[in-house]
């Protein structure tokens, strides 16, 4: 088969079209998570994720033995177990004295010790070999069909009108969570809704790029977009923009080469623009800056 004719296979696009989907949510959903300083709260998320999983199918397996795998049962047992993670750690920010790192760190290793726990049994149960749990922890790309591309979408343009529409009160609350409440905004609110986001983010993107890299996606592409300008507004496109392509320049690699983990190689084409974006970036790029410091010492000496 020709390069052309891989490129532009029908499962290749329809894996390209959901994989950079998912690039547009997780860019502009990381663009909060970043401004709000939690940056691992992806990561938190996509290991609570895991006994969600395997609980999931166990369960499903008693109910229904005859019907096999359920990926939809799965999904939605990893969201419950992610939105539990979340609640978890807003619950132990605001009831316990623990810093912040600490408070990821306990929920995070907890959960994904539970999931460790229960993932034997899953294995160990009859039809554990349909599990799949490999795929959720380092991401099946390849397993990607129509309907979880219109699932992507769907999230992507939730995201979208959701930072659209929200867009002052999640920035005040980033930038200043004692004059948003003073100001009578409903913080706790906004802040589960913007992590209700990140679960659905997450978990739509754990059979793509695994529950351990994408926190990678929701991060990489928002730190990359702060290189290219100073405004919310143009940071939020310019992140999913990048999500986007990295999403799609890794989903093409790994068609090209199938050996490559989908997941991983997205990962590094993100890491990689992020690199080009500290070299290049027009707001606050290493040559940016260095041309902007040749031209004040030129100035200086000039008067």
């Amino acid at each position: 088969m020709s390069l052309f004719d891989t490129l532009f296979a029908y499962n290749t696009m329809v894996v390209l079209a959901g994989t950079m989907l998912l690039g547009v949510a997780a860019g502009v959903t990381g663009t909060f998570l970043l401004l709000r300083g939690r940056a691992l709260a992806g990561d938190v998320i996509g290991h609570a994720a895991l006994p969600g999983v395997a609980i999931a199918f166990l369960v499903h397996s008693m109910i229904a033995p005859e019907s096999g795998k359920s990926l939809a049962v799965m999904l939605i047992g990893g969201a419950i177990s992610s939105g539990l993670g979340m609640v978890a750690v807003l619950w132990l920010r605001r009831v316990g004295r623990l810093p912040e790192d600490a408070v990821l760190a306990i929920v995070l290793s907890t959960f994904f010790g539970a999931g460790v726990v229960i993932m034997p049994i899953v294995q160990a149960s009859p039809t554990g070999s349909q599990a799949g749990l490999p795929g959720f922890i380092f991401g099946q790309a390849a397993s990607i069909r129509q309907a979880d591309v219109w699932l992507l979408g769907s999230i992507a343009v939730a995201t979208i009108l959701a930072s659209m529409t929200l867009i002052k009160e999640w920035t005040l609350m980033c930038f200043d969570e004692g004059l948003a409440t003073v100001l009578g905004y409903p913080i706790r609110r906004l802040d589960l809704l913007l992590m209700a986001l990140v679960v659905a983010v997450s978990v739509a993107g754990m059979q793509a790029v695994g529950l351990l890299l994408i926190v990678a996606l929701l991060i990489i592409p928002a730190s990359a977009a702060r290189y290219w300008s100073d405004s919310i507004r143009p940071n939020i496109w310019i992140s999913g923009g990048i999500g986007a392509l990295s999403a799609g320049l890794g989903s093409m690699a790994s068609a090209v080469v199938p050996k490559l983990s989908t997941g991983a190689i997205i990962v590094v084409f993100a890491a990689l623009l992020l690199a080009i974006s500290v070299l290049v970036g027009r707001q606050h790029g290493l040559i940016f800056r260095w041309r902007a410091i040749s031209r004040l010492k030129q100035q200086n000496l000039a008067e």
